[in-house]
């Protein structure tokens, strides 16, 4: 079977490149591109029974977008499929290593022709090498987005492959037109079709929530936000189109479907009850939640969602490791969010309590940080959220 779906994926590479070259009424691709796209579609057909055999639906349909996409690049890809149920975490480890190597795997392929092509085929290789590169960077981001969702009393998401190109595409853009008056502030949430780099599917990653930096830094930052928390904390979600350009641009995440609302308490929080190296500081979000208090940076951002038992006019205290209250500021009041007003200590554990009218108390924990663990805001080729 496998045999036969690569000798079918070389006569759509033969058809469509023929085609393709038919109408432009230009040369055929050169062999270097092709036999790379041959490779490229024969480890994806093998990864595609692999994934077959261990039941991953959702992994066959992504994989089935790019093999379309590979043959046919100047096509749309489709990213709407059918989402893998949450395999549990060490599964899912597994899984998110294997599509880690598998794109190492073919960005070499592409790599090394990429180095004995010039023109648009260079091109070409050169732009799809960087998306599998980048697969290890999204595996490691929806990991550590997991990690704190499970803390903050929220189901586990998974990955939607096809789903992260538009966001890897959208970061080349915003990375060849970061000096552009269009797509500074706001505008980085569109791209302009006279620009170099624009896309469809970067233009459709552009409307998610956006974020510079490390992947992990960027699920952080979202989580820690007034305007950005959507989907990363949402009991809606089970599949995240997350896709950027590493190491430290810009990143786009959006909704993938899926998501029953269920949840694992009452309450969703971040930082979660429990969970540790919480950033110290809150800074970038635009637009600025601070402004009004004619701040730009802050403590930890704190969010506090009351799904049931809502207290009675609820007030927010946090407390230090010696059990002394941090002066903070109030920010949204559903659900409800507030900063510490200066940065807080680092490798220190938090209490937030929560104080209803009638004397009734939530409260959770949480421990901050020694220092900051990934590359982000301010650092890198992104800065902030926007």
């Amino acid at each position: 079977m496998i045999l036969r779906m690569i000798r079918t994926t070389a006569l759509l590479l033969l058809t469509a490149s023929c085609a393709l070259a038919e109408g432009r009424a230009a040369a055929p691709p050169p062999k270097e591109l092709l036999e790379a796209r041959q490779k490229i579609c024969e480890e994806l057909v093998k990864f595609r029974a692999e994934m077959a055999k261990q039941g991953y639906k959702g992994e066959v349909d992504d994989i089935d977008s790019i093999l379309k996409k590979i043959a046919e690049p100047d096509k749309m890809m489709n990213d709407k499929g059918m989402g893998t149920p949450y395999p549990g975490d060490d599964r899912l480890k597994e899984l998110m290593k294997a599509w880690s190597d598998l794109g190492d795997r073919l960005a070499a392929i592409y790599n090394e022709a990429a180095g004995k092509v010039d023109g648009e085929a260079k091109d070409e290789l050169e732009k799809f090498a960087g998306w599998f590169d980048s697969w290890k960077h999204v595996a490691a981001g929806v990991l550590h987005l997991n990690r704190r969702r499970k803390f903050c009393k929220l189901t586990p998401v998974m990955a939607d492959w096809s789903g992260s190109w538009g966001g890897y595409l959208h970061g080349r853009y915003l990375k060849l037109n970061a000096n552009h008056p269009s797509a500074q502030g706001l505008g980085a949430h569109n791209e302009n079709n006279k620009l170099p780099g624009y896309t469809l599917e970067g233009a459709a990653a552009a409307g998610g929530i956006l974020g510079g930096g490390s992947a992990e830094y960027v699920m952080d930052s979202w989580l820690g936000s007034e305007y950005h928390r959507d989907p990363v904390f949402s009991r809606n979600c089970s599949r995240v189109c997350f896709g950027g350009l590493p190491p430290g641009g810009w990143w786009s995440c959006r909704n993938g479907g899926g998501g029953s609302g269920s949840v694992l308490g009452d309450v969703l929080t971040f930082p979660g009850d429990g969970d540790t190296e919480i950033p110290t500081v809150f800074s970038g979000e635009g637009p600025n939640p601070l402004a009004k208090f004619g701040m730009d940076s802050s403590g930890t951002f704190v969010v506090v969602d009351f799904l049931r038992g809502r207290l009675k006019k609820p007030t927010p205290r946090l407390l230090d490791p010696d059990g002394k209250e941090v002066e903070i500021i109030r920010i949204g009041t559903a659900p409800m969010s507030f900063v510490a007003k200066e940065p807080l200590k680092g490798e220190s554990k938090y209490v937030v309590e929560i104080v209803g009218s009638d004397g009734a108390k939530f409260s959770f924990s949480f421990t901050t940080a020694a220092e900051r663990k990934w590359p982000g805001g301010g650092g890198g080729e992104g800065d902030g959220q926007k």
